[in-house]
Parts: structure tokens; sequence; C-alpha cells
């Protein structure tokens, strides 16, 4: 699957410790595979998982089951709470505003694409979706300004724009470099060094 939108949903829930593996078995009970989202980022009500954490659902490959119209070619990822009683989270929207930005990054998805599962109608009314696809369904909640949130994941972008790729470069060559001078986090600056996406950056701007 290559993916041409990133759908934002709600869990529609707003009881406690919710998080992937619970929304797995919500699904499974329903006579799906396993949880239709790609991504969960979890609010302030479990017990053992910070706030913004963000799980993984179903792989970025696979057609998820999130979205009618659109599963074949699009994310989901699903915030915990319920955006129709409460807005996301701080911590929340700082990990969905990156993995989002991460995301249009990796699959070269527009900001456009970028939308709520509700605006599925606005796909249908383009002529982009067929019409019995349209749903009455909120999500991700009449809490939830997409365009709002649109316009802070295109400052994310902004940001990273102005980054210079020399300067960077150079930065992550000097960790390397001295990751031996701290003792606690080698493991850490290691897992970081040997990123895919790090070690691709470097080679690119070699």
């Amino acid at each position: 699957m290559t993916p041409e939108y990133i759908v934002i949903h709600t869990a529609a829930f707003k009881g406690s410790n919710c998080d992937a593996s619970r929304i797995d078995e919500w699904h499974k009970a329903r006579g799906w595979s396993g949880i239709g989202y790609h991504f969960v980022i979890l609010n302030d009500k479990h017990d053992s998982k910070p706030d913004g954490k963000v799980e993984v659902g179903r792989v970025e490959n696979v057609v998820g089951a999130h979205t009618l119209g659109i599963n074949s070619k699009s994310l989901g990822i699903c915030c915990v709470g319920h955006g129709d009683h409460s807005d996301f989270t701080e911590a929340q929207y700082s990990s969905l505003e990156t993995l989002v930005h991460q995301l249009m990054q990796k699959y070269a998805i527009s900001l456009n694409n970028v939308i709520g599962h509700r605006e599925i109608n606005d796909l249908i009314q383009k002529g982009l979706v067929e019409p019995n696809y349209r749903t009455t369904k909120t999500c991700p909640g009449i809490k939830i300004d997409m365009n709002k949130l649109r316009e802070k994941i295109g400052k994310c972008q902004d940001d990273v724009s102005l980054v210079d790729p020399a300067k960077l470069s150079e930065a992550i060559q000097l960790i390397r470099t001295h990751r031996t001078y701290f003792n606690n986090a080698r493991d850490e600056l290691d897992q970081f060094l040997n990123h895919p996406e790090v070690i691709e950056f470097l080679e690119e701007t070699s």
C-alpha cells in the first residue's frame, strides 16, 4: 500500500487505560483481523503509560480498517479519548503533529490530504470518493479543529525547512565522534545514530 492520505480519528471512549492493545481487542470482537488503525496516541488517563505515547497498530504497508472509501490508500491515526466531549491533550497534539509530519515526509503526502474522518464527506463532494461512503460521524470529534491542526503541522514543515542540512550533518558526526563521553546515554545515542532515517540523511548529505 502506498498511502495518499492520513486520517485522524478519536477512540470515542471516555474511560481510562485505553491503548492499542485494548482497541485491538475491540476490533477483533467485531470479527476484524485486528486493530484497524496504524497508530494510536494515548491520553492522560492511562495508569501505566505516559500521555502522548505513540503506539503502533497495523503495519504501515498493510491496508487499515478505519475510513471506508480510502482504506486502501490511507494511514489511520487514532487519538485516545472522545473528541466530541473533550479536546486532545497537549501531549497528544505534540505527538500527533510530529508523527503526521514524519509520515508526510516519508510518503510525500500533501498537507491537504491530512484529514479528519468526517472530512471523507469533503472528498465525496469533490468527486474523489464514491457517495456511498458518506459518513454521519463527527470523528475525530466536534472539539477537534482540523484546520488549526493542519496549520500547526504546516508550521512544523516550515521549521524543518529552516534547518541547514550541512550543519545538522556536522552535528550528528560530532555526536558520533564523542559518543563515548556520555557513558549513561551511549546506548540511546547508538540507537539514534543507527536509525535508518539518520543513516539515510547522512548518505544524502555526504
